[in-house]
């Protein structure tokens, strides 16, 4: 038991982000801050209501705009994705290296708007998080050394989507289609002074009963609303 404790404190953020981490208690809360005071913070989430969340012990990170080109090989990731065959992403948050591991795997997510498909409505969503082990463009592939230049040329001229293979634990692996038009974002890490009133949160919120303890609170910097 006492190596099992090690393990888990030294993991830091490791299986936050993951429904399996704290069972049926874990909920992800989004809205706007109210306000922020001592270790208390007040969400008025997007349904209307409000919820108070201790976070004393939480991590912060801003979330700040990101691209499909800083999608490199080795990055680690997280993306909510919806459908099969292919997973089509709904948004992409690159993770620093400091966070690398974050709940780390594939996973059932909840209900978050759908930013693809120009209507913006809510759509059931898995969550994959893991490191990026090859990306190509959705175009056929040849044997030709023109196929690495084309994909560069693809980045550059249209932005268009992107195929990437995400891969996590010992085997575990998905296949998941990026369009062009599906948000990505990039974690900051930070600390509790970016708790300002009027800032779009996201917050995983681990519940016991009647409380509520903030296990990660990212903040879209400059107005930015979190995707996930």
């Amino acid at each position: 038991m006492k190596h099992a404790t090690q393990i888990l404190a030294a993991a830091g953020l490791t299986a936050l982000l993951s429904s399996a981490a704290f069972a049926a208690q874990v909920e992800r809360v989004r809205g706007t801050i109210d306000k922020a005071e001592g270790s208390t913070l007040t969400i008025k989430t997007d349904d209307g209501k409000s919820e108070t969340v201790d976070v004393g012990g939480a991590k912060f990170a801003w979330v700040v705009p990101s691209s499909l080109d800083a999608i490199k090989d080795g990055v680690f990731i997280g993306t909510a994705t919806k459908g099969e065959n292919p997973m089509t992403a709904l948004e992409v948050v690159l993770f620093p290296e400091s966070m690398r591991g974050t709940g780390e795997g594939h996973y059932g997510w909840d209900s978050i708007t759908d930013q693809t498909g120009g209507a913006g409505s809510k759509v059931k969503s898995a969550m994959t998080n893991g490191t990026v082990k090859a990306e190509t463009a959705n175009a056929p592939k040849v044997k030709s050394a023109m196929t690495n230049g084309t994909v560069k040329a693809d980045k550059a001229a249209s932005g268009g989507e992107r195929t990437l293979t995400v891969s996590y634990g010992k085997d575990g692996s998905k296949e998941i289609v990026v369009p062009s038009s599906a948000p990505i974002v990039a974690f900051e890490p930070a600390d509790k002074a970016i708790l300002a009133p009027g800032s779009k949160v996201f917050a995983v919120v681990a519940k016991d009963g009647a409380k509520a303890e903030g296990k990660l609170v990212a903040v879209g910097k400059d107005g930015l609303t979190p995707p996930m």
